[in-house]
């Protein structure tokens, strides 16, 4: 399941530039990590010494794991599907190598998979970087992409409350605790990668923070957020804590969220855009709330029906200006590279088509609406009540199906349908156990 495989290029090489650069600048890191995000929204590695990524960059060779090895275990780690006989490569984007600053002696490197040989249909940050590439090269279009990462500190993955600091949102009394340290910490790792931090703070409830990134292009977004999930939770170990991003950890509290803050680079045909990531929205729940109990946060996403405000964050999305809203439908178990995926493609191809934008905002409303205002507001699709729901969704939406690609959207369609009907049958709390362990 593990071997290197050749390919055909040859000098010069920038991949062995870029490690042996690093490597000089850096002579305590050991390991390499080769990275890439399944369809669970699980971080995987495989892990190689300095000396054995040296000889894989400088020969252009890629590792070998089991295919299809984006689908092949559900998150409870077992087994979903493996093509015996089969095998898909890791391609490192040596671009992408950076220090590990939150694990001594490591760095890591993101990678594309070529599924069996086949090529890169069902990668998708292969396709997130076609899209950006495509959009610009069509319509001089370009992305930034900023993010809200929301998370708990605990006591351990099985703490069934997060720790006991001062509550009040944004207090310099909330800093005065233990916890600080791990932020400071946290936040020097990133800065060191590179990752630029645009704000971080105490939430409303106890024991909940949050960390907000810079604008980025969008896949160097999602790249910078396998490394900001991978420092919070590194950091936290350190401190001798454990850090959750369930979406819904605990009861009679807060949700976790990770809503994207997306801005175009010409705000022309702005509604367009909207127009077409609205009448997507419960089809991409699937992509962007992926998680059995991810639904348990419904209210913070947006409410029961499909809805967007200027400056209103009861909504699923929200207009913070002309070209730039803040998506909110999004929580830290999505794969955020079919996720932006989802959202650019479909807004893109109604901005293309210069679809009109037919609902209008709820000029600071409660979501919660009766028939007569909905009709009024054009609002007619409801959000899904639940995974399956959003399955459903995902099933019918043309839109998004042409934006992720056939095979990748009915590989992520089969593949969500085993883990919603595998994880029905544990407990809210044999989930919960399970998912604050990974996520």
């Amino acid at each position: 399941m593990a071997e290197s495989t050749g390919s055909v290029e040859s000098s010069p090489n920038p991949g062995l530039i870029i490690l042996q650069s690093l490597l000089n600048a850096n002579h305590s890191v050991e390991f390499v990590r080769f990275q890439w995000v399944d369809f669970t929204g699980t971080v995987r590695t495989r892990l190689v010494t300095a000396r054995q990524a040296l000889r894989l960059a400088s020969q252009n060779l890629s590792i070998s794991v089991a295919s299809p090895i984006n689908s092949a275990f559900l998150v409870d780690g077992s087994f979903n599907e493996i093509t015996v006989g089969a095998k898909d490569s890791l391609i490192p984007d040596w671009s992408t190598l950076v220090v590990c600053h939150y694990q001594a002696g490591h760095a890591a490197v993101m990678c594309f998979i070529d599924e069996a040989g086949r090529g890169f249909d069902c990668c998708a940050r292969s396709r997130l970087k076609s899209l950006e590439r495509e959009m610009e090269e069509k319509h001089g279009m370009s992305f930034s992409v900023g993010v809200e990462v929301e998370f708990y500190l605990t006591e351990s993955a099985e703490s069934t409350a997060p720790v006991k600091d001062v509550a009040p949102y944004c207090s310099t009394a909330s800093l005065r605790t233990p916890y600080l340290a791990m932020l400071e910490d946290c936040v020097r790792a990133l800065e060191w990668a590179k990752i630029p931090v645009w704000t971080f703070h105490t939430e409303t409830v106890t024991g909940m923070f949050e960390l907000q990134t810079e604008p980025m292009a969008p896949l160097r977004a999602a790249d910078a957020l396998v490394y900001v999930h991978e420092a919070i939770k590194s950091t936290a170990v350190k401190h001798g804590l454990h850090a959750t991003m369930h979406p819904m950890p605990f009861d009679k509290t807060l949700g976790i969220g990770q809503h994207m803050h997306i801005s175009l680079s010409s705000d022309t045909k702005d509604d367009a855009f909207l127009a077409g990531v609205l009448d997507s929205v419960p089809g991409i729940c699937a992509i962007s709330m992926p998680s059995f109990d991810s639904y348990l946060r419904r209210d913070f996403a947006g409410g029961d029906w499909v809805s967007w405000d200027i400056e209103n964050r009861k909504v699923n999305i929200r207009k913070v200006r002309r070209g730039y809203w803040e998506f909110r439908f999004i929580d830290c178990t999505a794969n955020s590279y079919l996720t932006l995926v989802a959202i650019l493609g479909v807004g893109m191809a109604a901005w293309e088509k210069g679809r009109e934008l037919k609902m209008k905002p709820l000029m600071g409303r409660m979501a919660k609406l009766d028939e007569e205002s909905r009709q009024e507001l054009g609002i007619e699709k409801a959000t899904p009540g639940s995974l399956k729901d959003a399955i459903e969704a995902l099933k019918e939406d043309k839109a998004v199906k042409v934006a992720l690609g056939g095979e990748l959207w009915e590989r992520f369609i089969k593949y969500k349908e085993a883990e919603e009907d595998k994880l029905g049958g544990f407990t809210l709390q044999e989930r919960r156990k399970l998912i604050m362990e990974i996520f």
